[in-house]
């Protein structure tokens, strides 16, 4: 990560410290986008896009890039992120998901 990059520390409902990155990079927010665009195709005879699949697995596999590109730390650590997210309550993961889903408008703060 850019050292020089501004994040900001939160709290989660448990109480637990959340370093999350205040911006994607161009190729961070590609990364994300690319989850989405797995998911697309475009019929060669007519332009149509299809979308392939729009259930729940495109959004935890979303998330859990979103995650990965977007926190820093977790209770401290940089180690397994996610997985330590996913086995800690619902509150704790549904949170770092919404502030990290702020920083989706992909541009960098001024």
């Amino acid at each position: 990560m850019d050292e020089n990059r501004a994040s900001n520390i939160f709290t989660t409902p448990t109480g637990r410290a959340v370093n999350i990155k205040t911006y994607l990079t161009a190729r961070e927010r590609n990364a994300l986008r690319s989850v989405f665009l797995e998911s697309v195709s475009v019929d060669p005879g007519s332009g149509t896009p299809k979308i392939a699949d729009l259930g729940g697995p495109l959004l935890e596999k979303s998330e859990a890039k979103l995650i990965e590109l977007a926190v820093i730390s977790y209770d401290g650590s940089t180690e397994n992120i996610l997985g330590r997210l996913l086995d800690g309550t619902p509150e704790d993961y549904d949170f770092v998901v919404a502030e990290s889903n702020k920083i989706g408008n992909f541009t960098r703060p001024k």
